[in-house]
Formats: structure tokens, C-alpha cells, sequence
């Protein structure tokens, strides 16, 4: 039961570390969660009876590795959101790869704002703005790697369109080569405030935010953000 115990043990000091309560887990993870719990059990049981034996405590040393990667992708920290009806905040923690002049169907002229999510940043998706959803929308699509120039464009992703008496923000859900399932609570005619989870992609990710070119961007490229804590513009 070795690696088991270790894996507790490296799990909490991690939850330690990071501030992460046991609880704070997304709960869409909770299927995965219980999948690989549940074979990292089998594994080590058969190890322990089998005299712990490489052939069996190889696989369940990978298991137990893969089940801290798992609790950890699906950590939900709470965070402390400061509503500001004129900035618009990231609806997602990762890294400004792209700010390029757009003509948006919904915001007019605009900026679009892209940012890349590895494996590694918290996937918790967040609101830019309070208001109401005036669409959602589902584009099918390839699974190019997330970072690829032409993502935005060609890959799967979901689209939503929010609307109060200061702005309309569009926001994009944009899969990537490991991640696949995009998931979206957001229905049209929602009242949201700015801030409110969501959903989230699943193992890496990329998303954009249009915004009118108005407003004034306050991030640059490279730059690390943090959703609903990183203001990304402000609006004149």
C-alpha cells in the first residue's frame, strides 16, 4: 500500500502548498477523479499481494502519478472577485499569446484578446462581464494543438455573446489537440454577474475574448493572467 500512502501524502502537501481545499475541486473532474482512483486502488492492491513486484508497481506508481495530475487540473480555488462593471476582466488563467484588430459580427469593431491554457493552469472558466447571454453557440471544428495561429478560426469551440448598458464582449471556449470536451453551463437570456464560473475545458485550452476597440487594453503578450482576477481592459 506504499504508493498509495505517498500519493496521500504527496496530494496534501501539495493542497498545503497551493492554499487548495479538498473541497475546492471542479466537479465535472469527478468522474476522472473516481476512474483513476479507482484503477490506482486496483494496482496497488495487486502489487502489495504480489510481493511488490515491478511488474505491478511500475503501473500503479504511473497510476498513482497520474491521479495527483488529475486532482490537480481540477483544482477550483475560490477568489475573491471585484466586480467593476467598466473593466472586463480574464475568463480563464493562462498566457496572452495574440491581441490583433478584429470586425466582429456582434461587437462591431473590436480587439481580440487570446490566450493559451496549459495542462498545468487552473481551468475554471469565468464571466469577463455581468449581463445577459444574448447567444451561445457550438462551432464543430478540428483539434489543432491550441497554440496554432489558426485555432481560433478552425478548431471546435463555444461561442457566447453577453450584452449590458456599457458593452458586448464576445467570449470563446476553443479546444485544442488534448482537449476535447469543452463544457458550458451558459444559456442564452442568463443573467450573469461578472466573475461567475461557467465551465471549463478539459486538459488544455485556449480562449478569446473580443472586446470594442474602445476599450483600453491593459495586458501585453506573454503576459500571465488569472480568471476573474486579471483585468484584461477598461472601458473609456
Amino acid at each position: 500500500m506504499r504508493v498509495s500512502i505517498w500519493s496521500t501524502a504527496a496530494y496534501l502537501a501539495l493542497v498545503y502548498v497551493k492554499g487548495i481545499k479538498l473541497t475546492s475541486m471542479a466537479r465535472e473532474g469527478y468522474p476522472n477523479i473516481a476512474i483513476i482512483l479507482g484503477l490506482t486502488l486496483i494496482l496497488t492492491t495487486i502489487a502489495f499481494f504480489m510481493g511488490g513486484s515491478l511488474y505491478w508497481k511500475i503501473p500503479s506508481m504511473i497510476s498513482g502519478l497520474l491521479l495527483l495530475f488529475t486532482l490537480y487540473f481540477f483544482r477550483d480555488p475560490e477568489r475573491e472577485i471585484k466586480v467593476d462593471p467598466r473593466h472586463i476582466l480574464s475568463p480563464g488563467d493562462g498566457v496572452i499569446v495574440e491581441i490583433k484588430d478584429v470586425e466582429d459580427d456582434f461587437v462591431g469593431q473590436a480587439q481580440q484578446i487570446t490566450m493559451f491554457l496549459s495542462p498545468l493552469n487552473v481551468h475554471i472558466n469565468r464571466v469577463p462581464v455581468s449581463g445577459k447571454i444574448a447567444f451561445v453557440r457550438y462551432k464543430y471544428g478540428a483539434f489543432k494543438a491550441a497554440f496554432a495561429e489558426d485555432a481560433s478560426e478552425v478548431n471546435e469551440q463555444s461561442v457566447v455573446g453577453i450584452e449590458n448598458d456599457l458593452v458586448k464582449v464576445k467570449f470563446a471556449q476553443v479546444a485544442g489537440a488534448l482537449a476535447r470536451r469543452i463544457i458550458n453551463y451558459l444559456r442564452e437570456e442568463d443573467e450573469v454577474t461578472q466573475g461567475e464560473r461557467y465551465g471549463l475545458i478539459k486538459f488544455g485550452s485556449r480562449m478569446d475574448v473580443t472586446i470594442p476597440r474602445s476599450a483600453t487594453i491593459l495586458v501585453e503578450l506573454k503576459e500571465p493572467v488569472r480568471g476573474g482576477l486579471t483585468v484584461l481592459a477598461k472601458l473609456d
